[in-house]
């Protein structure tokens, strides 16, 4: 959809087009010369200019300063994903390497989305996120409870979305395993497939259900679930590729790559660059001023949701200086982010 901005004739939509390409392919402001030497726009050098010149009075490229030539504004980038950026996907080799990568053994969840951002920023060449799946939107799978010295139990938690976690449970005294097996046999028959987060309530519902020499354990159990739904998620987050923003050709100065690199560090500013994908069903593309985030005016973020049909389960994020590789970066989103969902909702890849 174009609506919010001009709609541009056909000759200056290819000279916009043009510009955009170079311009991120070489980071140098782009003059009609170089245009018509580059592409095959069918028109004279001083044609090219004249269209230029209307391209910044739409607000769509600019001028860096006399005698140079012209740099995509915002507004001309937005343009640009808006009419070109659809339907685009990665070329077939690189599909294939995604495909092989989610096709390996299987990792802990959070050794896979470590390696996702990493592949994500491999595709790309710039910063790239994966954040966990919420424990809001998880189902429990299996529980076990595994005897450990004296009172104390493992408490091990497998929810849908492939999350694993481990937790010491103090009893009021030592179970043996026999007792054990027999509280997770009949925690799973209450809590699988309950929503984590009613799981501990679950639990305490049917406590009377268990045979008393298990209820002080069986309690333990329904409070460290119920503090697991309160734990913040701040470890959930994996952020890979920082080193393509310190790259000096991509960002203008210092500072900017300072500010970026602060706001990535800070939970707040990585939950709200994310809300696009969690409220989306689709790439999401926020350019420069865009952003809500004040330190990402210079940057574009480039996000999408995974989980399974009709059920987000985490999002991933690109994000990367305004010149940037838009058909390509959002094609690699669009494949990582299926190709996840699908591994963690035991779909067939």
């Amino acid at each position: 959809m174009v609506s919010a901005i001009e709609r541009l004739d056909d000759r200056k939509a290819a000279i916009l087009r043009a510009i955009v390409a170079c311009y991120v392919r070489w980071g140098e402001p782009v003059g009609s010369k170089t245009l018509v030497e580059r592409y095959r726009l069918g028109v004279s050098s001083a044609t090219v200019r004249n269209e230029m010149g209307a391209l910044e009075d739409f607000g769509y490229i600019y001028q860096p300063h006399t005698s140079a030539g012209r740099i995509p504004t915002d507004t001309g980038y937005r343009y640009y994903v808006n009419v070109w950026g659809g339907g685009v996907t990665l070329p077939e080799e690189e599909r294939q390497r995604v495909r092989r990568f989610f096709g390996e053994p299987r990792w802990e969840l959070e050794e896979a989305l470590r390696n996702t951002a990493s592949l994500l920023s491999s595709l790309t060449a710039d910063a790239a996120i994966v954040f966990a799946p919420s424990l809001d939107h998880s189902v429990v799978r299996h529980v076990e409870l595994i005897s450990l010295a004296g009172p104390r139990a493992m408490l091990v938690l497998v929810t849908d979305t492939g999350r694993v976690e481990n937790h010491v449970v103090w009893g009021p005294e030592r179970i043996d395993e026999v007792q054990l097996g027999s509280a997770s046999e009949m925690l799973n028959r209450f809590v699988v497939g309950v929503p984590l987060e009613r799981a501990a309530s679950t639990i305490t519902d049917h406590l009377e259900r268990f045979p008393l020499e298990l209820r002080g354990t069986v309690s333990a159990v329904a409070r460290v679930l119920d503090e697991e739904m309160s734990i913040g998620e701040s470890e959930r987050v994996f952020l890979e590729g920082t080193s393509h923003i310190v790259d000096e050709q991509k960002f203008a100065d210092l500072e900017t790559v300072r500010q970026v690199i602060g706001a990535l560090e800070h939970r707040r500013s990585v939950l709200v660059l994310l809300a696009d994908a969690i409220a989306s069903s689709q790439v999401t593309v926020r350019i420069g001023s865009e952003n809500q985030v004040a330190e990402m005016q210079f940057c574009s973020v480039i996000t999408a949701p995974y989980g399974s049909e009709g059920h987000v389960i985490g999002s991933l994020a690109v994000i990367g200086p305004t010149r940037m590789n838009y058909l390509r970066s959002m094609a690699a989103v669009d494949e990582v982010a299926a190709n996840l969902g699908r591994m963690l909702t035991g779909l067939e890849i």
